[in-house]
């Protein structure tokens, strides 16, 4: 953790958390950029949940500095961990409920299209599920909530979570123009 990156490096490297998420439906065809992040495996998520919202109380009071690197600690002792990731899940919140919001309860269809310059892209597309009031929605709010280690608490009945169910993903990259690398087809 004490590796640091030049300001440009950091940019970049965040470009993975900050796909286009390109939908289409009543509202037309849309990209828009929003944070994800894969979900925990169902079994995994009530403890979590229950551990980050202590966190979000905890942090109350302490510094900006402090609650960072508390933050941090958490997510990856707590979240991040592999064995407890379901690598078929992304996440995200909607914090505007416009154009996406409107396409999704249409047409709960998505491309993720990750891209990290200078020719590094990957498609991910999924089946959306938007939740509200649930297990998933209250992880995908306190994730986000503790990474940005906010010094208020935000109204999360404002934000639904958004759940991508991955169906397919393709190497966009210069070298694979579009290779179709999951799931893999025996057949060629």
């Amino acid at each position: 953790m004490k590796k640091s990156l030049s300001g440009a490096d950091f940019l970049v490297a965040f470009t993975r958390h900050t796909p286009a998420i390109i939908s289409n439906g009543r509202a037309g065809l849309n990209g828009s950029i929003k944070g994800v992040g894969f979900v925990q495996k169902e079994e995994f998520i009530e403890k979590t949940v229950n551990r980050l919202k202590a966190f979000l109380k905890e942090k109350e009071g302490l510094s900006r500095d402090e609650a960072m690197k508390r933050a941090l600690k958490l997510l990856l002792d707590e979240v991040y961990v592999e064995e407890r990731v379901d690598f078929l899940k992304l996440s995200s919140l909607e914090l505007a409920k416009g154009h996406s919001w409107a396409n999704f309860a249409d047409n709960p269809r998505a491309s993720i299209l990750f891209y990290t310059p200078p020719s590094t892209s990957f498609e991910v597309r999924a089946r959306v599920e938007i939740h509200e009031d649930d297990l998933y929605w209250e992880y995908a709010n306190a994730v986000h909530d503790v990474f940005h280690a906010g010094a208020k608490n935000r109204d999360w009945s404002r934000t639904p979570a958004y759940i991508f169910l991955i169906e397919e993903i393709y190497d966009n990259s210069v070298e694979a123009m579009g290779k179709k690398i999951w799931p893999v087809n025996p057949d060629g």
